[in-house]
Parts: structure tokens; C-alpha cells; sequence
């Protein structure tokens, strides 16, 4: 499913406000993907080959067409 790893990565934190769980992108993938305050991107649950859970999410505000089961 991923077409070319970049050869970035960063470690997250979940954040728990109220109901709702938040996780944290770093700064300098946000500044460098031109990402504002209030922009929806779209995440998805997955797994990889080994069954582990992946979130895989678009940063250019898109929907997935489709995905390969």
C-alpha cells in the first residue's frame, strides 16, 4: 500500500479531551505540508502485512477512493 517511504517519522502522544481522543502531528510536518488550524484531513484504520494496526491518513484534505482488501 505505501508507494515510497519519505524517510520521515516522529513519535505521537493520544491526548484525552472530554470524549474525544486526539493525536499529535509534529510541527514541522504541518508547516511543511502547508496545514492550518481547522483543516480536515482524512485518516483511516488499517493493518500492514504482520497484522499490525496502522492509521494511515491523507494530508491534502482528500477522501481514499478505494482500498485494496
Amino acid at each position: 500500500m505505501i508507494k515510497r517511504f519519505l524517510g520521515i517519522g516522529w513519535k505521537s502522544k493520544i491526548i484525552f479531551k472530554r470524549l474525544t481522543a486526539y493525536v499529535s502531528i509534529n510541527r514541522l510536518i504541518v508547516e511543511g505540508c502547508s496545514l492550518e488550524k481547522g483543516k480536515v484531513i482524512y485518516s483511516y484504520l488499517a493493518e500492514d502485512k504482520k497484522g499490525r494496526k496502522i492509521i494511515v491518513t491523507y494530508l491534502d484534505g482528500k477522501k481514499a477512493n478505494k482500498f485494496k482488501v
